[in-house]
């Protein structure tokens, strides 16, 4: 993924939607995918890959190791995050060679033809008394043929490998020292009959007892005295896509044992929370116990606002490894502060179905007045039409899958729009998942999503999502310029049983449903699109009084003046706050170094538009699933005389579209008679009449 920030500039193309220029947003080449994917050697996924419940301390491992467990065991010492950052693609690498990563920690050779050489040494380490210390060598080889090593630590048993030609390999050295006391180690390499050898200064720490009290479940992060960072038994330790740093969730207090010196805990719940922040002096012989009490900047729920995730999946990615319970995902949608935690019953690449025992449909007895856990569905497509999130289901609708080959369900059959009826008749909601890294047909995820959303069966698309905002937005914008409803939504895809992957709730859709947390208002109101969706600032606003799903019908002829009112309150940076009206920003204001941003505006409008607030933002430390800062509200929609706000460009470009899906329907579509073919051609063809009819019309 390439290096985005919303302080570049970047025309999206088209009249009506190139128009907006979407200040300050850039969209990316397009990312090798973000599939989990291990990186680990054959048989080494559970050293840091998956989760477990046994916390963060160390690994018994002695030899070899795949590019994944390098660059996740180098990511436990909190000064190599920012390095490491830009390696990252969000909880993926731009690159997976052993050469890339050049950390100060690790020991780095290059055999070349003259022998071997250091090319980095680090001149001291940190060790804590009778642990196991998993020292980093990685070895790089640019002889033309492959060279046997060895390479050992003091008089330790030697760790032997063969490194190919023009590649590097790296490897775990198992040190483990049972007295305390600084002292001289060494560092040794061979191969082909040449050695070398880096002297290290080794700080043997004693062990030490951290208590911490836990006042309300929240996320931790623990560094030590030796740079790395720890979590307690019992715990599950994961990393955060962005930052790139350990944490785990705790409700309850907990203790470590860790190396005497320096210890900084921190602790934050969400996106509505500071990061309290505390360094202690640990002792051996002494247990030091600490409070982190934490506080809030805003309190949204106080406020009547509910934040959802829309796409969590507890387990996912494998057959195996279904590690994550109820009790789990209720601890992590707490610690994040999510009201409502939308978790998702889903296939990944095959038949087997994750989660399918955890659905009762209805919310979980797990949750609480104020942290809501329910079991949904994704409902998948295997690339043809695109990933529905569903909300509110008493049933299941299956299929649950189509189109994966090998399966019961290989065909392209049904088409998304008869699975989102069958939510929509049981009262659920149905949002489009991550639409895709490129805002056309070919970079497209959600491609279905204009048919069923002109035929009625879709509330919501995840603007905010694991793909780019500035392509969530640039599709979201077409299509509401072709005078449709479509409420904003979030959805983070978060897998909790990978380690390095997104946190639940990271971005979140705040939806406005009345003084107590209900979940049939709150799906009501997310239907109507009452919300904003945001990865950490928060957006209020109304014109003339209405918030956002409100629609304002008027007669038609001539312009009239709305007031617009908005505030915009934040804990992490903003570039700029904007006022849309049709896709198009009206309104710029900017925000850097406030907290709160206040609009107060005159809007004229002379013809049916819809209106809303948008604000953007540089990468932060706190933002844990995107690179920017983002919030952006649902549309107060004003129509003129009965006409809903349409731009015949956005409406042509939508035909183009759905014309598109139906060559690619009768050209790669996976159907085992011509009858189901034709059904699905048939459903488009009835949409692609409707937005024909509406181009007829449509305002140039």
């Amino acid at each position: 993924m390439a290096t985005h920030t919303f302080r570049i500039r970047c025309a999206l193309g088209g009249a009506a939607v190139g128009a907006l220029l979407l200040a300050f947003l850039k969209i990316p080449a397009l990312s090798g995918g973000q599939a989990a994917v291990s990186l680990s050697r054959p048989g080494h996924e559970d050293l840091t890959f998956w989760v477990n419940h046994n916390g963060l301390s160390e690994l018994d491992v002695h030899g070899e190791v795949g590019f994944g467990d390098m660059a996740r065991i180098l990511m436990r010492r909190r000064s190599n995050s920012e390095r490491m950052r830009a390696l990252r693609d969000r909880f993926t690498f731009k690159v997976r060679e052993m050469e890339a990563l050049d950390m100060p920690d690790l020991f780095r050779a290059e055999l070349n033809a003259d022998g071997l050489t250091w090319v980095g040494q680090p001149r001291e380490i940190v060790l804590t008394q009778g642990r196991i210390f998993n020292l980093p060598v990685v070895v790089r080889n640019r002889t033309a043929s492959a060279a046997s090593v060895s390479m050992r630590y003091g008089s330790d048993p030697a760790v032997k490998g063969t490194v190919s030609a023009g590649t590097a390999a790296g490897y775990f050295l198992k040190v483990t020292v049972g007295e305390t006391g600084v002292r001289e180690g060494r560092v040794s390499i061979t191969a082909r009959d040449r050695g070398i050898e880096a002297a290290v200064r080794a700080d043997v720490r004693p062990v030490a007892r951290l208590k911490v009290n836990v006042t309300e479940p929240s996320r931790f992060y623990v560094t030590a005295a030796d740079g790395l960072a720890y979590a307690p038994k019992g715990s599950i330790s994961r990393i955060t896509a962005m930052s790139a740093e350990y944490y785990f969730h705790a409700e309850r207090p907990f203790e470590l044992d860790l190396p005497e010196g320096d210890t900084r805990i921190e602790a934050t719940r969400g996106v509505e929370y500071e990061l309290a922040s505390r360094t202690v002096k640990l002792q051996a012989g002494q247990a030091t116990e600490i409070s982190l009490p934490l506080k809030r900047w805003r309190h949204m729920a106080a406020e009547g606002w509910y934040s959802s995730d829309a796409h969590i999946h507890a387990n996912y990615t494998a057959v195996d490894h279904q590690v994550i319970t109820p009790d789990d995902a209720r601890l992590q949608a707490a610690g994040e502060d999510l009201n409502n935690a939308n978790m998702m019953v889903a296939n990944s690449g095959g038949s087997f179905v994750h989660d399918e025992r955890y659905f009762e449909g209805k919310p979980s007895s797990l949750g609480s007045r104020d942290h809501l856990l329910y079991w949904n569905e994704e409902m998948r497509n295997s690339g043809m039409y695109g990933h529905m999130c569903f909300f509110n289901l008493k049933n299941l609708v299956h299929p649950i899958y189509t189109g994966f080959r090998d399966t019961p369900h290989a065909d392209d059959y049904p088409a998304n729009y008869t699975q989102a009826e069958g939510a929509q008749k049981q009262g659920g909601a149905v949002t489009y998942a991550h639409p895709g890294y490129s805002a056309e047909f070919d970079g497209a995820s959600a491609r279905e999503l204009p048919v069923d959303l002109a035929l009625g069966q879709i509330d919501a698309l995840d603007v905010l999502s694991n793909n780019f905002e500035a392509v969530g937005m640039r599709m979201w914008y077409r299509l509401l310029n072709c005078g449709f409803r479509l409420a904003i939504s979030a959805g983070t895809d978060a897998f909790t049983n990978v380690a390095d992957h997104y946190t639940p709730g990271g971005g979140r859709v705040y939806v406005h449903a009345g003084r107590t947390l209900d979940y049939q208002q709150l799906i009501r109101n997310y239907k109507r699109g009452v919300s904003f969706a945001s990865n950490g600032p928060s957006i209020l606003f109304t014109l003339d009084g209405h918030e956002p799903g409100d629609e304002l019908r008027l007669p038609a002829g001539g312009a009239r003046k709305f007031r617009l009112k908005a505030a915009v309150d934040t804990q992490i940076p903003l570039d700029q706050v904007e006022v849309i009206v049709n896709g198009k920003p009206v309104v710029s204001r900017p925000a850097a170094k406030l907290r709160r941003i206040l609009l107060d505006e005159a809007i004229t409008l002379d013809r049916s538009s819809w209106v809303a607030v948008r604000a953007l933002g540089p990468y932060h430390r706190l933002l844990l699933n995107d690179d920017a800062a983002f919030a952006h509200t649902s549309p107060v929609y004003v129509s003129f005389g009965g006409r809903p706000a349409t731009i015949r460009e956005d409406v042509r470009f939508e035909i183009d579209w759905i014309e598109r899906l139906i060559a690619r329907v009768k050209e790669r579509g996976r159907f085992s008679n011509p009858e189901r073919r034709a059904e699905v051609i048939a459903l488009y063809e009835r949409a692609l009449e409707k937005y024909r009819r509406i181009e007829a019309t449509a305002a140039p």
